[in-house]
């Protein structure tokens, strides 16, 4: 359940604006946030699916929901980008999705959820059934990813390429950026010879056993160390991400909503999950009392400051706007 409640927050969280007027997206965003949509749909389904009937009842509940929240991210994107004292009320709701990662991540354990399968399995639900449920959380899951697609007439409009900073900056170039091995930690891991594993590979083929057993603690003690800088070094890349987007130039709301379908690709959501999956293991082995070493512990309580450093960003843009 961890792994999808990771992806139903992120797919609504990643791209974050807010709107001049009706629905604003900051509004959306912190909704999704306190509200754990996709959460209450995975319980609802455990406890109140008993039969056949009770089935039918609860996905007709989770589609009606879905599509409010298809409406409300739809017109969230309309309403253009953010004002900065909008981005750090974002940025604060980030720092809170985190904490309630966390907290979901400890009790995952605990939980005694049924999922659709084990009904189906039980004969409880048919097949059928249970993929209409599964339907329906998959749309709960990617609403805003839904919302984004369904606007491909207003993101024709956009004014292409997109206005770059004095610097040379651009939209385009971060985006560009956020797809390469650097970026995301689970692909600086899978790439990283000195973690996935081609470095001991290497030096098996040139040192007989005897030589390689005598290394053995050192290259794990290597891969070990190197592992936790890539886990640093990632959350320097998302701050360095918003430290960027703060100094763009703004869009219009045709220029917004194209920049949301590129952050909405399908690569860049499965890395940000990636990543969450890649760090919270080691924080759910420290919640449940192994033994962490030093670096391990510094290094996780790194990772998980970068949110709040994200919001600190925000807040100086504002404090220089408002010149206090």
């Amino acid at each position: 359940m961890m792994k999808l409640f990771c992806m139903a927050l992120l797919a609504g969280c990643l791209c974050c604006g807010s709107a001049r007027s009706g629905v604003r997206m900051v509004d959306v965003v912190e909704d999704m946030v306190e509200d754990d949509a996709f959460a209450r749909a995975v319980e609802t389904i455990s406890s109140r699916v008993k039969d056949s009937a009770s089935c039918k009842k609860v996905v007709e509940e989770l589609n009606r929901e879905a599509d409010r929240l298809e409406k409300s991210w739809r017109e969230a994107f309309m309403s253009g980008e953010p004002a900065t004292r909008e981005w750090c009320r974002m940025a604060d709701a980030e720092v809170r999705l985190y904490r309630k990662l966390e907290e979901r991540w400890e009790k995952d354990g605990e939980e005694k959820t049924v999922s659709l399968s084990e009904l189906e399995n039980d004969g409880v639900i048919t097949h059928e059934e249970a993929e209409e449920g599964f339907a329906a959380l998959g749309r709960l899951m990617w609403v805003s990813k839904t919302a984004i697609d369904s606007l491909d007439d207003l993101i024709a409009g956009a004014e292409l390429p997109l206005p770059s900073s004095p610097d040379g900056d651009s939209y385009e170039k971060l985006l560009a950026w956020k797809l390469t091995h650097e970026y995301s930690l689970s692909s600086m891991l899978r790439n990283d010879p000195l973690v996935n594993g081609r470095l001991e590979k290497a030096l098996e083929s040139c040192w007989n056993d005897g030589v390689l057993e005598m290394m053995k603690d050192a290259v794990s003690r290597i891969s070990r160390e190197r592992k936790f800088l890539l886990i640093r070094r990632s959350a320097d890349r998302k701050v360095e991400e918003t430290e960027r987007i703060s100094k763009l130039p703004p869009l219009t709301p045709e220029q917004w909503c194209w920049l949301q379908k590129q952050e909405h690709d399908p690569q860049l959501m499965e890395n940000s999950i990636g990543d969450l999956l890649t760090v919270f293991p080691l924080l759910l082995k420290q919640e449940e009392g192994e033994k962490a070493d030093p670096l391990e512990e510094e290094t996780i309580r790194y990772w998980m400051s970068f949110p709040a450093r994200r919001a600190r960003v925000w807040r100086e843009k504002l404090r220089k706007e408002e010149g206090r």
